[in-house]
């Protein structure tokens, strides 16, 4: 029985192994809807403004709170840790969502929640320079994201949003039938076993 367990146990734990890896999410698209606004296109480039950068350098920008920008990321993905820069002297909102339509908040970003004080500001929820423990969340699994700006001094800006996690179906059936087929055949190598036991003993 021993051996059976350690067989499943070490089948499981490849499982986990797997699905838990956590690596950068690239939206299939994305979207700015309410009023007009800058370089949509650096928003999810992949270039993170410097610290203390200008609020239009390599950033998209705005102006109003009636701005909102829309991550597809094409299917539902564990959400686990996210990175922005923003414009530092003002708030945004980030929610996510299963369908488009009905809306969660995620973390919220207060004036001046960073160590800038005037310019562009890099926060993350992951362990590193800029982690900011305000931010943090429980792991979500959704499709939609979305960030938009809800007060300040009226000119916004994005420089970089990236969010980070796995596929909820993270092990397809081919690589779980590898784990498992070890598994299923170690099981009947070992009833085999007992069942060859109990016949000698007769």
């Amino acid at each position: 029985m021993n051996k059976l367990k350690t067989i499943i146990g070490t089948a499981v734990l490849s499982l986990v192994s797997i699905s838990t890896y956590s690596a950068t999410l690239s939206p299939t698209s994305i979207s700015g809807t309410g009023g007009a606004f800058f370089n949509l296109d650096k928003i999810n480039d992949g270039y993170i403004p410097t610290e203390f950068a200008e609020w239009r350098e390599n950033t998209t920008y705005w102006n109003g709170t009636d701005r909102v920008f829309t991550f597809d990321y094409g299917s539902l993905f564990n959400i686990d840790e996210v990175l922005v820069s923003v414009d530092n002297n003002d708030a945004y909102k980030v929610q996510w969502s299963v369908d488009n339509s009905t809306w969660n908040e995620l973390f919220q970003i207060t004036v001046n929640m960073g160590e800038v004080r005037d310019g562009m500001d890099t926060m993350t929820t992951f362990p590193s320079d800029e982690y900011i423990s305000a931010l943090n969340f429980s792991s979500v699994q959704t499709q939609y994201l979305r960030i938009f700006a809800t007060g300040g001094d009226n000119s916004y800006s994005v420089g970089e949003f990236t969010a980070y996690g796995s596929a909820v179906s993270a092990v397809p059936i081919p690589a779980a039938a590898l784990l498992f087929g070890p598994a299923l055949l170690g099981l009947f190598g070992f009833r085999r076993s007992i069942k060859n036991s109990v016949i000698n003993l007769n």
